[in-house]
């Protein structure tokens, strides 16, 4: 079953920037035993796999929460260049 989250996510559309506006310093996010990303961020962008960090800029609702909760300052986050990113609708 979906959350409303979940659904109201459905109607987002992205343009992503070849540039991309999130940048995670992975060997720090190695020693981090928190790892707050995972859970903070609304879109789940942030997962881990065989023991690595994994994130994909796409899909970003811009909240900056994953820089805001890092305690390792491991995340580099900035809005995207005009004309990219997240695109909201009404609905």
């Amino acid at each position: 079953m979906e959350s409303r989250l979940d659904l109201k996510l459905d109607t987002l559309t992205f343009k992503p920037d070849p540039e991309p506006h999130i940048v995670a310093q992975k060997e720090l996010c190695l020693a981090c035993e928190e790892r707050p990303c995972t859970i903070v961020c609304p879109a789940r962008l942030y997962v881990w796999e065989n023991d690595q960090m994994v994130y994909n800029c796409e899909g970003c609702l811009e909240c900056g929460s994953c820089r805001a909760v890092c305690p390792r300052g491991a995340i580099t986050w900035r809005y995207p260049r005009g004309g990219y990113g997240v695109r909201y609708r009404w609905g």
